[in-house]
Formats: C-alpha cells, sequence, structure tokens
C-alpha cells in the first residue's frame, strides 16, 4: 500500500472522465469538476465514499493523490477490514494499524486522535500522526477514516498543521458514505450534482 511519504508525487494529471465509469464500478476514484473544486467518490463493492474538495487550485495529481493547497497533499486509500484484525471497531482498529506501520519503520510515533476535527460524528474518526525518524526529521499527516461495511475509507492529509484544520473541517463535513453501487445512474447523478453547482 502506497503510504503517507508519496502524498506529494509529481506526476501527469488525471482526469477520470464520468463517461468512462458508466460501463462499470469504477476501481479508481473519481472525481466531476466544480466551480469551486471537485466533487469526488470512491467505489468499493456496494458503496462509495463521496466527498468534495474546495477549492479552484486544488490539483489532481492522479486518481489518489490531489495537492489541495501549496504544499499540502491528500492522498485517497482504502484499507480492508482483513488487514485491520478488528471488525467490531474499524476506526480504532484502522488507526492502530496505520500507527503501528509507523513504528516499525520510524524512530519515534506521536498521535492524537482529533475529535475537534470531527464534532459529533460517530461514523469517521480523524487521527493525527507524527512520524520522527533518528535524527530528529518529522512528517505529519492526518488520518480521515471513514467507516465502511468491508473496511475504512482514508483520505489522508498531510502535512497535519494547525492552519489547516479548517481545510480538514471542511473535508470532514462533505465525506459521507452512500450505500449504493456507483454504477452509471450513480455516475450521471454525480455529474449532474456537479453541473448544478457551477
Amino acid at each position: 500500500m502506497k503510504r503517507l511519504v508519496q502524498l506529494l508525487p509529481l506526476g501527469a494529471l488525471i482526469l477520470l472522465p464520468v463517461k468512462g465509469v458508466q460501463a462499470q464500478t469504477p476501481e479508481d476514484p473519481i472525481y466531476v469538476k466544480t466551480s469551486n473544486g471537485w466533487n469526488a467518490a470512491y467505489a468499493h463493492g456496494n458503496e462509495y465514499a463521496e466527498f468534495r474538495v474546495i477549492g479552484n487550485g486544488a490539483k489532481l495529481q492522479d486518481a489518489y493523490h490531489i495537492l489541495l493547497q501549496k504544499g499540502v497533499g491528500m492522498m485517497v486509500s482504502f484499507v480492508d477490514k482483513k488487514e485491520l484484525q478488528n471488525d467490531t471497531d474499524l476506526l480504532s482498529a484502522h488507526a492502530q494499524w496505520e500507527i503501528n506501520y509507523w513504528h516499525q519503520h520510524a524512530s519515534r510515533v506521536e498521535s492524537n486522535i482529533r475529535e475537534d476535527l470531527t464534532g459529533t460524528r460517530k461514523d469517521l474518526k480523524v487521527t493525527e500522526i507524527r512520524v520522527y525518524n533518528d535524527k530528529g526529521a518529522q512528517m505529519s499527516s492526518y488520518l480521515i477514516g471513514l467507516a465502511a461495511k468491508d473496511g475504512v475509507f482514508v483520505l489522508s492529509v498531510s502535512p497535519a498543521k494547525k492552519d489547516i484544520d479548517p481545510l480538514v473541517k471542511e473535508l470532514v463535513s462533505s465525506l459521507k458514505l452512500v450505500p449504493r453501487t456507483m454504477d452509471a445512474e450513480e455516475a450521471k447523478r454525480l455529474s449532474s450534482e456537479a453541473k448544478a453547482q457551477r
């Protein structure tokens, strides 16, 4: 699985046109341009995560990586519950799974649950992770996990800094689980909603 260190890769801009997803369920996230950013959907099985990337400065790097603003990137992923070894509390299991990974690859790892960014929502969790190497260099990120039937949809935003908390709150407020298959009709609905926002 690609990790947080790959949040800001430079590469060709790949847009997934809505017409291209009408034949089958997309395996990659899809993005539909709006007047103020992007509407996005990432399908897994018979449900998908829907979210908005606000701001005309946001740039898609590829289907899984977005440059939200200068120096701030986001990675979109899905972690299957089979990898988490705990299907009773998927969100806590996912956060621990990420922390365990970084403990194997870093000198020091700090984590903090950010309830101030989630409000009263229980269907998602924001975990702030700070990772240090043996020379003291630091990498930080916010892991926004949305519980799903078969795992966790994840938006990883890096770096984790106080001044991007409002951006994270916007992502959290727009992130929702849609209990429908991403088929041609759903793709048309997303496209229509985006056109209405232009």
